[in-house]
């Protein structure tokens, strides 16, 4: 799985949202981060080379925090620069990727519901991004919505640490086997540059979190035969 962060922020060094996810997305292979307002600030795009890197990657995350119930410019001014009808519909240069939107907010998610006090939920306002995925033939992943990151605390960044990089790797629909997979994948990986005896450790975990999976397959088959015997 390869993964592209694009992320339209006009301050990311100095929001500390951001720079959270950034490190947390190091920490991972086959992930690239790139900031849209970067490639436009010194001279106009290089649209060219923007669609050829696009295609290498299997996932697009666009990052942005939310401007009026929209992206910021110079995300639709990326997304007017490159993904040109003849690239995204004649071509199909991004059919069969994964689209993903991280959105950062600084009001609470509650807000954003029917009776809430911004009255649309984010899916709603995020349709747009849905549209476009539909006609480039994309898979629209659920929006990755991270609410007033400043006042988290300890537990919840690290929680949140582990949601996202799950988002930006793990196979979707993020279900609690793909979940899990992805967890084993990541300590196999860890468990392979440490010494012996944390290894061996290590090791002992990632078997019972593999066991615990096959007894929930047990289970799940178990369930499908007794409701098939009923029918």
């Amino acid at each position: 799985m390869k993964t592209i962060i694009l992320v339209a922020h006009p301050d990311e060094k100095g929001s500390a949202t951001q720079a959270f996810l950034k490190t947390s997305s190091a920490a991972l292979e086959g992930v690239t981060w790139r900031n849209i307002d970067d490639q436009y600030a010194a001279h106009r795009i290089d649209v060219a080379a923007e669609q050829a890197l696009l295609r290498s990657f299997d996932r697009v995350i666009l990052q942005f925090p939310m401007y009026w119930y929209s992206s910021p410019a110079s995300l639709k001014q990326y997304m007017d620069d490159v993904f040109t009808r003849n690239y995204v519909v004649a071509n199909h240069a991004l059919k069969n990727k994964d689209l993903g939107i991280v959105l950062t907010i600084g009001d609470s998610l509650a807000e954003f519901s029917a009776g809430g006090a911004e009255h649309f939920t984010i899916s709603e306002l995020m349709r747009p991004f849905e549209a476009f995925a539909n006609k480039a033939g994309m898979t629209y992943l659920k929006p990755f919505v991270i609410a007033q990151f400043g006042y988290q605390d300890e537990n919840q960044k690290q929680r949140l640490l582990v949601d996202y990089l799950q988002y930006l790797s793990a196979k979707m629909p993020l279900s609690f086997a793909n979940r899990e997979s992805w967890l084993v994948a990541q300590l196999e990986k860890m468990a392979a540059d440490l010494p012996d005896d944390q290894q061996q450790s290590l090791n002992l975990v990632i078997e019972t979190i593999k066991n615990q999976q096959d007894q929930l397959e047990d289970l799940k088959l178990n369930v499908k035969m007794i409701r098939d015997q009923e029918e």
